[in-house]
């Protein structure tokens, strides 16, 4: 005697089969994940309130974290200098200036070019009236 399993929407066991296929496909596609170290250790750190600051305010004008600036001068000695906020502002202020100025020229070329479209044209239909080897 044969049992034969009924293939219906709600089977469990073909919702089970499919949500299967499913995990399976999502791990195949795409690029892989990298693998992050995971920063499991710890080393509780006490300081007076006027050290904290400081640490906090160096960490602060170099964009950082006041652990993330605490962990890189404990490991590395030095922390790599990145732009300052003021830095990041000034380069934007540099930038938008630079837009600004290759804009001014542009326009100024397209002028000059118009304003001289506007005398030579005149020139031109003046020399076009005499006429040549007379």
């Amino acid at each position: 005697m044969v049992f034969y399993t009924l293939l219906l929407p709600n089977n469990p066991d073909i919702k089970a089969m499919e949500n299967k296929d499913k995990l399976e496909a999502k791990v195949l596609r795409g690029r892989p994940r990298k693998k992050k170290k995971k920063l499991s250790c710890s080393i509780n750190l006490k300081l007076s309130e006027k050290d904290f600051n400081s640490v906090k305010e160096k960490a602060e004008r170099l964009g950082m974290k006041a652990t993330q600036y605490a962990r890189e001068m404990v490991l590395k000695g030095s922390v790599k200098l990145r732009y300052t906020l003021e830095d990041l502002n000034l380069i934007r202020k540099l930038s938008g200036m630079a837009n600004n100025l290759n804009q001014l020229v542009k326009t100024i070329k397209f002028l000059t070019v118009k304003r001289l479209e506007k005398m030579a044209v005149p020139l031109l239909e003046s020399i076009q009236r005499y006429p040549i080897g007379a």
